[in-house]
């Protein structure tokens, strides 16, 4: 996931890991958007809950797309 820096407009990258913690912290405090910081200038951005949860991975699933039992 990319957010872009409000204050120099530089881009920030999120892992897929950051993102997993990011919304185990937000259902733990109850929050409802995590703080990112710019690593460019320092700034703080703010990252919505739904945001977070469109961006995260989904789970593998058993079976891949066109897999047939038999």
């Amino acid at each position: 996931m990319q957010i872009r820096c409000q204050r120099c407009g530089s881009t920030v990258n999120l892992r897929n890991e950051e993102i997993a913690f990011a919304l185990e912290a937000l259902k733990e405090s109850g929050g409802r958007h995590y703080d990112v910081r710019c690593s460019r200038c320092r700034q703080s951005n703010r990252v919505s809950l739904d945001q977070l949860q469109r961006a995260a991975p989904r789970p593998a699933s058993a079976e891949g797309p066109g897999q047939a039992e038999g």
